[in-house]
């Protein structure tokens, strides 16, 4: 058992050993690895609040995602329409973003129901990012397009109406290596980085560049530190350079000079880095690369704290929170997520999907003994059914009164909110 705040989790391209594998930042120790789901694809590992590791297979069209505290893959196999190239989750945990080469497929994991389907990108996206606040998720593909995307209207307007993403950007002329999106929601910083040596970096809330970085080599990946006064990019040559945006110079443009950035420099990859992540405190630097190593620096000194060998191509490196349940095997999570469903579900019906969870007998009989106005009643074996099916017919006339109150309400403010305009 790790007593450590974060771990770091990687995969490679071999799929000898496992799928993805979790490691003590402190020491480089295997602490625990996840089986049975072949190679992840680059940018197709991600967390589910925490508890569950989902990962894009490199070679099948299948999402895999196992429980945080089991080495196997639950049983629910999850079917795509093609290998994914990209994979996001919500902060929230309730949807999952899929990019299928050009499409962009948004599911509900609780229903696998495929809520959406977006084609704007002209060739394959590359990467896939949410918001920390999961309202919005943003879009890179190989046609040097940045999208930026709302989930409420991709959800609620697709088959009503056409749509655009909040924000399109072709500022660059080659193919989008990497995001990264900080903190604040709809107010934060995000970062690209491109084949064309550029990184750029610009604010949501005014969908603005700030800031064009032009390096002298391809950039490959990308990402800043907590409190966002730093960018590390990695380059497909292996140095990796660091920037620092307390000071920013004025022009929008800036040429860095690889002279004056020797003393920003991490040298010790030799081939392309692939993958970057900052540890919470800003002090390490995690980065993986094509040469099949995952390196830990230190950020002030840019020294090598350790060296952890792969099989493969490291294609996801990432820090991580240490879950609770990671390291307790008696922890039983009991996932409810359904198989993804292979066509769209009909925009007008999404408020009447319905999350089948599993109840146990002491909260059932709960229920069942209860009135909708609180007062309690005893349920015998042989009117346990009859009454379970009566509380659930009040409830349902519940649920649909209350809905009609909500719809009333949000009409009721898009009139005023309207009229006050």
């Amino acid at each position: 058992m790790s007593d450590c705040v974060e771990v770091a989790i990687t995969s490679d391209s071999s799929d000898q050993l496992w799928s993805c594998c979790v490691w003590d930042v402190r020491t480089g120790t295997h602490l625990i690895s996840y089986k049975g789901g072949g190679a992840p694809g680059a940018h197709t590992l991600a967390t589910i609040s925490n508890q569950y590791i989902l990962t894009g297979n490199m070679v099948k069209p299948m999402l895999h995602i196992w429980p945080i505290n089991r080495h196997e893959a639950i049983s629910t196999r999850f079917i795509l329409p093609g290998r994914p190239t990209a994979v996001a989750v919500s902060p929230d945990g309730a949807y999952c973003v899929v990019a299928v080469q050009e499409t962009i497929n948004v599911y509900q994991l609780a229903t696998g129901a495929m809520l959406a389907t977006i084609s704007r990108h002209y060739q394959a996206v590359n990467v896939l990012r949410f918001t920390d606040d999961g309202t919005h998720f943003i879009s890179a593909g190989q046609d040097g397009m940045v999208l930026v995307w709302s989930l409420a209207q991709v959800v609620r307007v697709f088959q009503k109406q056409s749509f655009n993403a909040l924000y399109s950007f072709s500022d660059h002329a080659l193919p989008v290596t990497d995001l990264y999106v900080g903190k604040g929601g709809m107010k934060a910083l995000f970062c690209s980085v491109s084949a064309d040596r550029s990184c750029k970096i610009y604010d949501l809330s005014s969908g603005s560049m700030l800031l064009n970085l032009v390096f002298q080599e391809p950039l490959s990946s990308v990402t800043m530190d907590t409190l966002e006064s730093n960018v590390f990019v990695g380059t497909n040559e292996g140095p990796i350079y660091s920037f620092s945006l307390l000071s920013p110079p004025r022009t929008k443009e800036y040429h860095v000079d690889r002279k004056q950035q020797q003393k920003n420099v991490f040298l010790g990859h030799k081939k392309a880095v692939t993958c970057l992540s900052v540890s919470i405190d800003g002090e390490t630097l995690l980065s993986g690369g094509a040469d099949e190593n995952v390196l830990m620096w230190h950020t002030k000194s840019r020294q090598q704290l350790r060296v952890i060998p792969h099989k493969g191509t490291v294609t996801n490196a990432q820090f991580m929170l240490t879950p609770k349940a990671m390291f307790d095997q008696e922890v039983k999570l009991n996932p409810i997520f359904q198989p993804f469903q292979k066509m769209v579900y009909p925009s007008e019906k999404i408020d009447d999907l319905i999350v089948e969870v599993d109840v146990k007998e002491n909260v059932r009989d709960f229920v069942a003994g209860k009135e909708l106005d609180g007062s309690s009643r005893s349920v015998t074996s042989g009117s346990g059914q009859s009454n379970q099916q009566d509380e659930i017919i009040k409830l349902k006339k519940e649920i649909q009164h209350l809905k009609s109150i909500n719809k009333e309400m949000y009409e009721f403010t898009v009139k005023n909110v309207m009229n006050d305009g």
